[in-house]
């Protein structure tokens, strides 16, 4: 049940981390912006290879809460500095005829670091930014505890569109939309797809609440499928969440969120949330 289950909460974290940050916008030349999060994940079924949801066998269970932080750095007006580093606390069991195994880990998983560069902005209300970083492993592979990531090297580079809205009934609303190719440096990858969409809506100028859909596809020269999940690298999954945001002061805002898996190949249903604090610096 592990390994895919973990790749999933992580991209679920950091994207929800990058874009109720700042999204794409520019940080700011010298100006700092930091993310501590807390994210809770827990799943008890699958979307099997037709993304049929199905009951694994065994009865298995996976749950999940990660303390993450994430830091940004204005080199320049348009340049960024990018750190993202994620702990996960991990527990799953499955049954057997023999009895439940239980199992849990907890450590520092993937570190994600790089570069965003805001290559065009439209009157400064909209930016086509892309960001270039790589991932490392923080922890080495143990047979005896639930692995905390890939444990592989790889790379991302992402698209992203981010602006606001100046006319009609959106007025005073912001969108985010980003696209990005992800490669995993083993002879198996996998190379994944990934996008999101955001949408942004001012309740008054303290609170805001924000609509997001987005997911992956992974693709591998390995396409068997198991219900041991973590031996799955060709996989897909679309989730949909909803952010609730108050802003205490110019440097100061909290957000929480809940996501849920509506549709998947290979994966988990997984559904949590996170709570995370941006403080700007």
């Amino acid at each position: 049940m592990k390994r895919i289950y973990i790749f999933c909460l992580l991209l679920v974290i950091i994207g929800s981390a990058r874009q109720q940050a700042f999204a794409g916008w520019p940080i700011g030349k010298y100006r700092n912006i930091v993310v501590p999060s807390f994210n809770y994940y827990t799943s008890k079924d699958v979307y099997n290879s037709s993304g049929k949801k199905v009951k694994p066998a065994g009865n298995s269970s996976f749950t999940s809460y990660a303390y993450g932080l994430y830091v940004g750095y204005g080199i320049t007006r348009r340049l960024d500095l990018i750190v993202n580093v994620l702990a996960p606390d991990q527990n799953s069991q499955y049954t057997t005829a023999a009895g439940t195994t239980y199992q849990e880990s907890f450590g520092f998983g993937d570190i994600q670091a790089g570069l965003s560069y805001a290559l065009v902005n439209f009157d400064y209300k909209a930016y086509f930014s892309v960001q270039v970083s790589g991932i490392a492993p923080l922890y080495k592979h143990d047979e005896d505890v639930l692995d905390l990531g890939y444990g592989v090297f790889g790379s991302e580079v992402k698209f992203m569109y981010t602006g606001s809205f100046n006319k009609n009934f959106l007025r005073g609303c912001y969108f985010n939309v980003e696209a990005g190719y992800r490669r995993y440096f083993d002879k198996q990858g996998p190379n994944v797809i990934v996008y999101s969409a955001l949408l942004g809506i001012p309740i008054n100028k303290k609170n805001q609440v924000s609509f997001e859909i987005g997911g992956q596809n992974s693709s591998s020269s390995n396409k068997s499928f198991s219900q041991n999940l973590s031996v799955n690298r060709d996989f897909a999954f679309t989730k949909g969440a909803v952010n609730v945001g108050h802003t205490f002061t110019r440097r100061i805002s909290v957000f929480a969120s809940g996501f849920y898996t509506f549709m998947g190949r290979n994966a988990g249903v997984g559904y949590g949330g996170a709570l995370q604090a941006v403080l700007k610096i």
